[in-house]
């Protein structure tokens, strides 16, 4: 193995963003991933003939960094989605869309109390004002911490505001509960709800093969462990089709979950491995189904549910694709009808129940469907995370060569996986470079 090459491994969004930004500065970069095809969760999967995702797809307005990348890749139009998302108020569908955004925030809102309204109208200003407030770590949060400590979202808001307002926000991006998510990450929640969205016109496909041409990657290989000499992380144990191998790289670059990088660093230290286990992670089950007829309306195209049903909320494919419905469980009923072994068949019949209750569906018009499981699901960080950072940065330092980028350093979005990325292709640029001034100065000593 060439010794001026780094190993990014994972292929999700911040692997791919990582090694896209490495390439850009020169970098030789292996991309190692365990699957037969990259992207992670936002890898497509067919739905009859048609690739479909089952992780993010829906691109806001201020993705920049993720839309210069798909631009770079070559041809990949957008096409508009929006917003919109439905709930069930008082027995009658309220719907927060662009078309009347300012209203439909005022009704949700007033489900809260006069503290609720002043402290939610602070949080969203910050965002507003600032959109690094919108990833983890931003300045606003960061005082917000250091000021007043870090708290359940439900010791903060009222338990109606939560449920109403908080609850779909979090239950659709870390799969949590109000209790399970903390004020200090809530600026990436916000940023979700304050955007627009669009959608890549031919979907992730063609935008994931071109990048697959941008250099090396490794599929079907599987970290067996990091190799360590004199201090130094030197390379990988990789397991794939033919065995272990025993690499050697400039650098190793975790782009996994933090439980799973966890395991991976915890013979060379504990003490990092349990700051990584301290990221929460929930399981979700995505399905697509394809309908002979349309679900949705032009007006009403998602629904979202209460903690009451295991479906988090159920929406229509594209904003013209309203008889290909997207449904996501996630959040504490989701959980245990996953943790008792739901298939994915009685998981759609249930998510069928419960919308027609307001949308009328049935399961025989549904004509086809393809369902994905993610154990390790929805990233829902943790608390004090200007805390856990530090913590992540001093034990990262005792192990030179080892680097870490995910979904749990700026958040969980696509633009913020691409954040991640970019952050760790710059620590690894200072490294070198530091390397390099320090070979000089020993040359120019010893002359």
């Amino acid at each position: 193995m060439n010794l001026n090459t780094y190993a990014v491994i994972g292929s999700g969004a911040s692997g791919i963003a990582t090694t896209y930004y490495l390439r850009q500065r020169g970098f030789n970069v292996e991309l190692i991933e365990q699957d037969d095809a990259i992207g992670g969760r936002i890898r497509p999967f067919l739905l009859g003939d048609r690739p479909v995702q089952l992780g993010g797809k829906n691109i806001g307005r201020t993705y920049n960094l993720f839309r210069e990348f798909t631009t770079a890749m070559g041809n990949n139009p957008y096409e508009f989605f929006g917003l919109n998302s439905s709930q069930v108020r008082n027995n009658k569908l309220l719907t927060l869309d662009n078309s009347r955004r300012v209203k439909a925030t005022l009704e949700f809102l007033s489900q809260g109390t006069p503290k609720d309204i002043w402290r939610f109208w602070n949080v969203c200003g910050a965002v507003m004002r600032n959109l690094q407030n919108g990833l983890l770590g931003g300045p606003y949060f960061t005082n917000f911490c250091q000021r007043l400590g870090d708290k359940p979202l439900s010791e903060y808001f009222s338990p109606n505001f939560c449920q109403v307002v908080i609850r779909p926000m979090t239950v659709r991006m870390n799969g949590a509960e109000p209790e399970e998510a903390y004020v200090g990450n809530l600026g990436s929640n916000l940023r979700m709800v304050l955007d627009t969205y669009d959608q890549l016109t031919q979907g992730m496909q063609p935008v994931l093969e071109q990048f697959a041409k941008t250099g090396p990657v490794r599929l079907n290989s599987r970290v067996e462990s990091l190799m360590v000499r004199n201090g130094r992380v030197v390379g990988l144990r990789l397991r794939d089709l033919s065995g272990v191998q025993e690499l050697e790289y400039a650098g190793v670059i975790l782009a996994t979950p933090a439980s799973v990088s966890s395991k991976i660093v915890a013979p060379q230290s504990s003490e990092l491995a349990e700051t990584l286990d301290l990221v929460n992670y929930y399981p979700v089950t995505v399905v697509v189904a394809e309908y002979a007829r349309e679900v949705f309306s032009k007006k009403v195209r998602a629904l979202v549910f209460n903690d009451t049903y295991p479906i988090s909320n159920a929406g229509a494919y594209g904003i013209n694709e309203r008889n290909v419905i997207r449904y996501t469980f996630s959040g504490r009923t989701g959980r245990r009808y996953m943790k008792d072994g739901a298939t994915s068949e009685e998981l759609i019949r249930l998510a069928e129940e419960a919308l027609n209750k307001y949308i009328p569906i049935s399961g025989s018009d549904r004509m086809r469907y393809v369902a994905k499981y993610h154990p390790v699901g929805l990233c829902a960080y943790t608390s004090n995370y200007p805390q856990f950072t530090t913590n992540l940065k001093t034990q990262l330092s005792q192990l030179p060569g080892l680097y870490l980028t995910g979904d749990y350093i700026k958040g969980a979005s696509l633009e913020a996986c691409f954040e991640a990325g970019k952050t760790c292709a710059d620590e690894v640029v200072q490294f070198e470079e530091l390397q390099i001034s320090q070979k000089s100065e020993l040359a120019a000593i010893s002359t």
